[in-house]
């Protein structure tokens, strides 16, 4: 009899208390599980803001960051010695994950002009990402008829790039 009772309490209370702990057990670990995952989430947001500054937003159209490489170029070139000389049209290049948008833009000007202008552009523009820059020379050959002597001009092409997310 006295086996009996035992057995009976054991599985009344005792196999109870035991499933409690272990589902308590299960409770804790989900709980810092789901407290990692926001401290997860919070790192991924951050790592988002640092990708977006090294290589451009990627949350607007290729034409709006055209026109904003235009606006900022023209209203750059009003107060320094840069001229806008050329603006392709964007190239687009697309991967498994993302598209990546290219637009080459030729500028004349004095050499600090355009040195000031890439730095300018390296720094403060954040719809994309300047990733090449060259300077050449070119012969001006309209003076050449007059007699006079052929000037040589500054010409810098500066290729911009951003990207856009495939979802």
């Amino acid at each position: 009899m006295f086996l009996l009772m035992l057995m009976v309490g054991y599985k009344r209370s005792f196999v109870l208390t035991l499933n409690a702990w272990a589902e308590l057990e299960t409770q804790e670990t989900q709980k810092l599980s789901a407290e990692n995952a926001q401290l997860t989430l919070d790192a991924l947001r951050v790592s988002i803001v640092q990708l977006n500054k090294t290589i451009g937003r990627s949350d607007i159209s290729p034409d709006k960051v055209n026109q904003e490489i235009l606006g900022t170029i023209s209203e750059f070139s009003q107060t320094n010695e840069v001229n806008l000389q050329n603006l392709e049209a964007t190239h687009s290049f697309q991967t498994v994950d993302f598209t990546i948008f290219s637009n080459l833009i030729a500028v004349e000007g004095s050499f600090n002009g355009i040195l000031s202008l890439v730095y300018f552009m390296e720094n403060n523009f954040e719809y994309a990402r300047l990733t090449n820059v060259s300077l050449y020379t070119e012969t001006d050959l309209t003076n050449s008829t007059s007699g006079a002597q052929k000037k040589t001009k500054l010409y810098g092409k500066l290729l911009f790039q951003h990207y856009r997310q495939i979802n």
